[in-house]
């Protein structure tokens, strides 16, 4: 089934699958200390970025994907979120879309976004304006081939624009419910450019596309399953994603590997 390692070229769907590709990115990737401990980036290619996590010695505790680009978009970070079942190299951070002026809670709208490498920029003085890159996992995807398309595939009386972003990781679950918000959203947006590209490392197959919403432009990857027919130029996505994001500007400080590493089960 399609997840968020599939996303990008990662055949991961098991306990041993994740840790095989723990072990590469291990191998291969660059080492960050921070307060938390630290990380590893293995940029394995075509964007596809895996992200281990350290527990400040040779023990390796955690893994998520990113996809990595050029594509930015201005945001205005107002905190951080905490999620009572993560560690402290887990989190995400609130932010605005496009801000208005120098109001940091203001913008087109406030969504979450997770990152990969948190532990980096939990420190960071709040609020502020920063330059985000932020990467679209499909959960669910439609492909559209135009605007007009797009409308007809909507039944309903209220219908989406073609460039919408709806924040739905912020929207508790019921009445009364307390909990932290998820790095989730429904977007529609139109597409910039878009290609199959191949993780270089397994060589299995991606769709990738630079799409322009309500907000600004991000990528969006899906399992190839999610859009067989491929995300043609010029048309319009509509779907349910998970968001992870990095704040480009924060450069980490590169450490020596370590000798050897102990990873932890995630069971």
């Amino acid at each position: 089934m399609p997840n968020h390692f599939t996303s990008i070229g990662f055949p991961i769907h098991d306990e041993s699958s994740y840790r095989h590709y723990a072990e590469l990115a291990l191998e291969y990737g660059a080492r960050f200390d921070t307060p938390g401990g630290g990380y590893v980036r293995w940029r394995a290619g075509e964007g596809a970025e895996l992200w281990v996590q350290l527990d400040g010695g040779t023990r390796a505790v955690g893994m998520a994907p990113h996809f990595a680009s050029r594509v930015r978009r201005r945001v205005a970070v107002t905190r951080v979120v905490r999620r009572p079942d993560e560690s402290a190299l887990e989190g995400a951070l609130h932010a605005w879309a496009n801000p208005a002026g120098d109001d940091p809670e203001s913008g087109d709208y406030p969504f979450v976004f997770d990152l990969p490498d948190f532990d980096r920029v939990a420190a960071l003085a709040l609020p502020a304006t920063a330059e985000l890159q932020l990467a679209a996992f499909a959960h669910q995807l439609e492909v559209h081939a135009s605007d007009e398309a797009f409308d007809r595939s909507q039944a309903s009386e209220m219908k989406f624009a073609p460039e919408s972003f709806i924040p739905s990781g912020l929207f508790t679950p019921g009445e009364g419910a307390v909990e932290p918000p998820r790095a989730e959203a429904i977007f529609a947006g139109h597409v910039r450019e878009s290609a199959l590209r191949t993780n270089p490392v397994s060589g299995l197959t991606f769709q990738w596309a630079r799409v322009h919403t309500l907000g600004g432009e991000l990528d969006l990857v899906a399992d190839p399953e999610l859009a067989p027919a491929g995300i043609p130029v010029g048309g319009v996505v509509h779907g349910s994603f998970w968001l992870s994001g990095r704040l480009p500007d924060v450069t980490p400080v590169e450490r020596p590997k370590r000798a050897a590493w102990q990873w932890v089960s995630r069971a």
